[in-house]
């Protein structure tokens, strides 16, 4: 269950709330009169909330890539057929060494 607290009550009893997040693993959001300012959670949230994070970051670069990709195939699809054997031909040679 998530819990609300006024900042007032976290400078108060901020040994207790800490207490209460570490051993019962419950949230606490932490407010200015009804607007939440920042949420202690448990550590070990933490470090799973950090790897989502980072796994999300990843997915961002590899979407990125799959999407620079398409983008390229969808520019050679367009290709004359001309342009295209050129390509071949030209990838032809240089895997050759010519």
């Amino acid at each position: 269950m998530l819990r609300a607290i006024q900042s007032t009550d976290l400078r108060r009893r901020s040994r207790e709330i800490l207490d209460r997040v570490r051993s019962k693993k419950e949230a606490v959001v932490i407010q200015n009169y009804t607007t939440p300012q920042a949420v202690l959670i448990p550590y070990e949230d933490y470090n799973e909330f950090q790897a989502w994070r980072s796994a999300k970051e990843k997915r961002a670069v590899w979407l990125a890539e799959l999407q620079r990709i398409a983008e390229g195939v969808t520019a050679r699809a367009s290709l004359s057929e001309e342009k295209a054997e050129y390509l071949v031909n030209e990838a032809v040679q240089a895997t050759r060494g010519k």
